[in-house]
């Protein structure tokens, strides 16, 4: 993927999706509060994890939830990784 990915607009996806998974509103997802609060597992956590692969072109495991453990960590290294070369991942 080419194109310019910001780490806000990751936020509001994952957010979104976040919120459809833990069956919670968005808005009770904050930037900094972790994964295991919210009571993602690793189940969900790779459901989540399929919806970023698909959607930025990565190949990531969901050992990237848990090395980015809250919406704002995570919402940054996708966007980091979603806008290097295909090659440089």
């Amino acid at each position: 993927m080419s194109q310019t990915v910001t780490a806000d607009e990751v936020r509001e996806v994952l957010r979104t999706h976040l919120a459809e998974v833990l069956y919670c509103e968005p808005e009770e997802i904050g930037d900094d509060t972790a994964f295991q609060d919210l009571g993602l597992d690793s189940v969900l956590g790779a459901e989540v994890t399929a919806v970023i692969n698909s959607r930025y072109g990565l190949e990531e495991k969901v050992e990237a939830l848990y090395q980015n453990p809250t919406l704002a960590d995570l919402a940054e290294y996708v966007a980091q990784r979603a806008g290097l070369p295909q090659g440089a991942r």
